[in-house]
């Protein structure tokens, strides 16, 4: 998530700390023409979330992805029939169909691949971060954008849309604590 990106990657001051040199590093390799070092930290974590997963709903576009799934509402199962592991003409390795058949037989509810996925481990943000649409903007967080500059944030709501999400209802208000809604 952009949250998790911003609280593992701004250092000093959260939001408006600077970015770690690893990360700009990466993000320049990966989208080289982007100046990553003139953004603020927000701006930076947020523009290459932005460049990567529209990276990823061109290659759908393309045919090179055939589709996405939500992590947050999928099961190993959901994820496999996306694959194309449970179905014999579209599986590489013809054993492996008759193992996630057996798994993900919509019949056998004690399989743990039927089980929604849920992230146990690299959980970075732990709910201490909750950004709202305008912290997007341009002159929030030590932006050097346009007071008001809605670029990312239009971008970003476009990829929610394009990722099936509604815009209007997330993310909600800010709320601390046990916050469940992330980018």
């Amino acid at each position: 998530t952009l949250e998790s990106l911003v609280v593992k990657y701004c250092t000093g001051d959260g939001l408006d700390g600077t970015v770690a040199e690893p990360f700009l590093r990466y993000a320049s390799a990966l989208f080289p023409h982007h100046n990553f070092y003139a953004d603020s930290c927000i701006e930076s974590t947020g523009t290459f979330m932005v460049m990567y997963l529209e990276s990823m709903v061109e290659a759908r576009r393309r045919g090179d992805i055939d589709a996405f799934y939500r992590i947050e509402t999928s099961s190993a199962c959901d994820v496999a029939e996306k694959a194309g592991l449970t179905e014999s003409n579209t599986t590489a390795y013809g054993p492996n169909h008759v193992r996630v058949g057996r798994l993900c037989d919509r019949d056998n509810w004690t399989s743990p691949a039927q089980l929604r996925v849920e992230q146990k481990l690299n959980n970075i943000n732990k709910f201490e971060l909750r950004l709202a649409w305008n912290e997007l903007r341009g002159g929030m967080h030590g932006s050097r954008r346009k007071d008001g500059d809605r670029t990312l944030e239009g971008r970003v709501k476009n990829l929610f849309v394009a990722f099936g999400y509604d815009p209007n209802m997330i993310p909600m208000e800010y709320k601390p604590g046990n916050a469940h809604n992330e980018f």
